[in-house]
């Protein structure tokens, strides 16, 4: 990478400090949880698919006090066209767009960031936000490595930062109602659980070619710590999921919903799997490295196996179906079946949904003010994103894994031990 430079980043920074003055905006924390305005400000690292559709959620979140200060992309288009959206959605110009996370992270004068780039940019803005004293709401999966992870948590507690993770099934009613009626026992002991989850839905042939980086990209800063390569439109914006140096394809982007649903009902937030063996495919040509056909077990100690393999029906969803001695329930964005009726009633049912992200953001504000654990605290992000790279590691080494869930390590193993972590390009680094 070449990094902003001291002085130029210095002056930027003190560009934005102006503008900061200009603006008058007062962070909350200054003011108070009973201030008059209760207004809580808001920048965003990463505003392209996930980044706009969560300034929408922010946006809506307006009448209770939210406000957007700041956006920042390394794709100035991508930056300006957000500004743009928040200018209009709160009905003024004040919106910076900025290419550097540093210059949102840093800033004195916001509360919370919300970080929604490709994966393996999730947890260096998130550190810079919580050492400078900011919330932060940090996408799926949240890490591209659970050496990340480890850091991430430890570091929010040790500033004492409220952390979001984007799972929002966990704020929708059915998952909630599954998690719970499983939790009280109304399945009876657990034995197995099924994950379903899509198949790529992306593809790259066997020969691609570089080309020229397109104007206002600056794609040594979108590669960051990851390898340099060159540049193709194919490796930037969606597709980078389906690439091993940025993410971990569907096992992390589609697995970290639905595994994060099973630990929440095993009561397991924080804790995992004492196992792990997957015999999963990956491409043996192309650009994509990250499973075609993800194929893992994870078995706990209580002897409960959860399985998670891709489906091959074509439909672009997931599923997560607990077995138990009194008998199965299954649950997914669009469905919620039980092998009886009675399930599906228990204490009222479910009720209505309504819709997850929004009250998954709803939360985050509201924990910002409260200080309490959101209801996808980055220590259960952490451990849910955990039990996804454990399944990517097993089906490249593939053969079983012990993993030890209380000191979170591998026994016995070097090479598994190895692969908790991604080496950094330089300058940056992890701590």
């Amino acid at each position: 990478m070449n990094p902003v430079s001291r002085r130029s980043f210095l002056k930027s920074s003190s560009a934005a400090a102006a503008a900061v003055a200009a603006a008058q905006i007062i962070p909350s924390r200054v003011l108070g949880a009973d201030a008059p305005s209760k207004q809580v400000a808001f920048g965003f690292v990463g505003v392209g698919g996930m980044g706009m559709g969560n300034i929408e959620r922010v946006l809506k979140l307006r009448d209770k006090g939210a406000r957007i200060v700041a956006v920042c992309d390394v794709d100035r288009i991508v930056a300006a066209k957000a500004a743009k959206k928040v200018d209009a959605g709160q009905g003024d110009t004040g919106c910076a767009a900025v290419g550097d996370f540093r210059e949102i992270t840093r800033r004195k004068d916001l509360d919370a960031i919300v970080v929604s780039t490709p994966d393996h940019w999730h947890v260096l803005p998130a550190l810079d936000a919580i050492r400078n004293g900011k919330d932060v709401f940090v996408e799926k999966p949240l890490t591209h490595s659970i050496r990340e992870g480890q850091v991430l948590v430890a570091e929010l507690r040790k500033h004492g930062r409220v952390g979001q993770t984007g799972t929002m099934q966990r704020s929708d009613a059915s998952f909630r109602y599954v998690a719970g009626i499983i939790a009280k026992g109304h399945l009876g002991t657990i034995d197995h659980i099924d994950i379903l989850i899509p198949a790529n839905n992306k593809h790259v042939g066997a020969t691609w070619a570089p080309v020229p980086v397109p104007e206002g990209l600056d794609y040594d800063f979108w590669l960051g710590p990851a390898p340099w390569a060159p540049y193709t439109s194919q490796r930037t914006h969606y597709q980078f999921r389906y690439i091993m140096d940025y993410a971990g394809g569907q096992t992390t982007n589609w697995g970290a919903h639905y595994v994060d649903i099973a630990q929440w009902a095993l009561g397991m937030d924080e804790s995992g799997p004492v196992g792990v063996e997957g015999f999963g495919e990956f491409p043996g040509s192309g650009l994509f490295t990250a499973p075609t056909r993800v194929d893992f077990t994870a078995t706990y100690a209580s002897g409960v196996r959860l399985r998670v393999r891709t489906r091959t029906d074509g439909v672009y969803d997931g599923n997560v179906k607990f077995f138990g001695t009194k008998g199965w329930i299954d649950v997914s964005r669009s469905k919620l079946k039980a092998s009886d009726e009675a399930l599906l009633a228990i204490d009222g049912g479910a009720g209505k949904g309504g819709d997850s992200g929004n009250a998954h953001m709803a939360n985050f504000l509201d924990c910002i003010r409260s200080r309490a654990k959101p209801v996808a605290d980055l220590a259960i992000g952490h451990r849910t994103t955990t039990v996804c790279n454990l399944g990517n590691i097993a089906m490249q080494l593939r053969r079983p894994l012990k993993w030890n869930p209380a000191k979170e390590a591998f026994e016995g193993d070097l090479q598994a031990a190895r692969m908790m972590s991604r080496a950094y390009r330089g300058p940056w680094a992890l701590v």
